[in-house]
């Protein structure tokens, strides 16, 4: 059978999807943005998706893939809180567009571990704020900045416990799903055991040395979610529910834009 797969744009999603096509011989793989990933489950677009965890905990309707996403047991280097003043005089946060769970963790952090003032300010307009939100691609990427806080690393000094980004799920009523686990786990091995070759597919498409690109997929990532990164995603539900009721999340909300496809990132081969 043929499945449909969305995937994430990213080059911390390559050890997951880069060999999706030879694992399964026909799939559809289409590449969203974060925010919209859950929807292409929750609307039958597609039948396996990597998921935001913030958007996994919203949709009751989604399973798990048992032991399947994209986590960081310390500094990550593409989940970044960017200043451009000292962060002890930070009055205003502005969110990153693509990404709901990367926004919450640093309201979080905000608020638990660098106990910033309750005057602080998280804003959908970035442009002239004093600090932002910055993910993914960019994030490794950023020019330096003034300071520069790495918001998985903080949380795993805050909790101690790793932190996991993104899930494979499906929907409830998916009949497949242990022939779509075992697609997902054996394309993950494959692309774990070729991280070598993902660095250097990673350092032509964003122009950074490769080591340090294998550094990232390597040492920085992980993707087998055991009991210690699932006790992190319980804690972080937990301490997430104050900025998803609807008066909390109002500035996310406002940055969710419209739906849009990623064609433009292709899974080519070296």
């Amino acid at each position: 059978m043929a499945y449909r797969f969305s995937v994430l744009p990213y080059g911390n999603a390559l050890p997951l999807v880069y060999f999706l096509g030879e694992t399964s011989p026909g799939a559809e793989i289409s590449y969203y943005l974060p925010r919209h990933s859950a929807g292409t489950l929750i609307d039958g677009q597609v039948d396996a998706a990597l998921v935001p965890v913030v958007d996994f905990f919203a949709h009751p309707a989604l399973r798990m893939v048992p032991g399947l996403g994209i986590g960081a047991d310390g500094d990550v280097t593409s989940v970044l809180l960017r200043c451009h003043r000292p962060l002890r005089t930070v009055a205003t946060v502005g969110l990153d567009p693509e990404s709901k769970t990367s926004n919450v963790l640093a309201q979080i952090i905000g608020r638990e571990h660098f106990r910033l003032s309750c005057r602080v300010r998280y804003m959908a307009d970035a442009a002239a704020t004093d600090a932002n939100v910055c993910i993914g691609d960019r994030a490794l990427c950023a020019r330096p900045s003034l300071e520069t806080y790495d918001l998985a690393g903080e949380w795993k000094k805050m909790t101690g416990l790793p932190f996991v980004f993104a899930v494979w799920a499906v929907h409830q009523s998916c009949s497949h799903m242990e022939d779509i686990s075992r697609i997902l786990q054996t394309a993950k091995h494959r692309g774990c055991r070729s991280r070598r070759q993902l660095a250097a597919l990673c350092s032509r498409r964003l122009g950074l040395a490769e080591d340090r690109c294998y550094d990232y997929l390597a040492n920085r990532l992980y993707y087998d979610l055991g009991p210690r990164q699932l006790e992190g995603m319980n804690l972080f539900r937990d301490l997430a529910a104050d900025f998803l009721t609807p008066a909390g999340n109002r500035e996310i909300r406002e940055v969710a834009g419209h739906a849009e496809r990623q064609d433009t990132i292709t899974l080519e081969r070296s």
